[in-house]
């Protein structure tokens, strides 16, 4: 049976949230004011994304061309061995020994991540899960630890927060005919010169092989130099600004998922709990859920809570965790058996 609903009511966080501790197989299709994505799992974990806008086999195409690696004489005759075989282009790519096999997984890994991080900017949408099986790509052997890439996801998205409205990664630039009256740095120079009124920021970021929140800084300084300006269709896009508001509804979800998680834990057999390696995993596996709600509590606030924005915060020994305030963060860790903090058996 189908998993359906309103992103706007249930946010893209629990969804992936509840996917993830489920370790559910399936499709995940999500379709929003800009786009429609779908997800791919196997067993809880990310193994493939797909864009309506943007396919997939034209980006990586795309970035290979401009990074020198494959001719377009070649990739037109990929594409058409791919619609006659109906094998993936990352498989032909490997295949034909065209691609080395990190290269093309750093590539996709980065394009999922950018589809995980669009869809957070979606103010509306809707989501249907339907589960099946899922074959994967024994040739590249993409599986992304959702938990891992939902905190990444969180953390771009607030960064992003500081230039919104500005400029998103489906933007597209053109370099503007006018003198350079100033000069400019090396990275600017860098960016300048990806710059082509084809290339979008995210593969502008994945050329540069540069982080994706300095990129996107040096571009909006180039913008704001009158260097470059987004063309038309980069405009419509730009409607859709990163909120930092868009995040609200994760707290309202994701803290009971905690809690049942936690719940679901304690009644697990005493026999099994008593084992001194199970409490262990069960500690570092709780200090996992809390610094999430903690992370996300400062994406919708702004600021670290003063206390620990979870119920029942007590490890398989039963002390809380120990949460305290920082001058730029804050530490999060269990005592460990013996209770006492700063020892040698505390867990982090």
């Amino acid at each position: 049976m189908a998993l359906t609903g309103s992103i706007k009511e249930f946010g893209l966080a629990d969804i992936l949230q509840l996917i993830y501790f489920q370790k559910k197989t399936g499709i995940l299709e999500i379709e929003g004011p800009i786009d429609t994505i779908k997800i791919y799992f196997h067993e809880g974990n990310i193994v493939a994304a797909r864009s309506a806008r943007r396919p997939e086999e034209n980006r990586i195409g795309n970035i290979l061309i401009k990074k020198g690696i494959l001719k377009e004489e070649e990739l037109k005759d990929l594409l058409q061995r791919q619609v006659q075989s109906g094998t993936r282009l990352g498989s032909l790519l490997i295949q034909e020994n065209l691609v080395e096999r990190e290269v093309l997984v750093d590539i996709i890994t980065h394009q999922i991540t950018d589809q995980i991080v669009q869809m957070f900017t979606w103010k509306k949408g809707t989501y249907e899960f339907t589960p099946q099986g899922v074959p994967i790509d024994k040739n590249l052997g993409i599986s992304l630890d959702t938990q891992h890439l939902l905190m990444e996801g969180l953390r771009i998205v607030d960064e992003w927060s500081i230039i919104e409205g500005t400029l998103t990664l489906d933007t597209v630039f053109e370099k503007v005919d006018k003198a350079v009256e100033t000069e400019l740095s090396e990275e600017e120079e860098e960016a300048l010169n990806l710059v082509d009124g084809e290339n979008d920021v995210s593969t502008i970021i994945e050329l540069s092989g540069k982080d994706d929140f300095a990129i996107s800084r040096t571009l909006v300084s180039l913008l704001e130099k009158g260097l470059i300006s987004p063309i038309e269709e980069a405009e419509e896009v730009a409607e859709e600004p990163v909120k930092k508001r868009n995040l609200s509804v994760v707290m309202t979800y994701l803290i009971p998922l905690l809690v049942i998680i936690g719940f679901a834990v304690s009644f697990a057999p005493a026999t099994v709990r008593n084992l001194p390696l199970v409490d262990r995993l069960e500690a570092s596996n709780k200090l996992e859920f809390i610094r999430l709600s903690v992370e996300t509590y400062r994406i919708k606030s702004g600021y670290y809570p003063k206390n620990l924005p979870v119920e029942n915060a007590t490890d398989p020994w039963g002390n809380r965790y120990v949460y305290l305030l920082t001058g730029n963060g804050y530490r999060l860790f269990s005592a460990g058996p013996d209770g006492k903090p700063d020892t040698g058996d505390d867990i982090f």
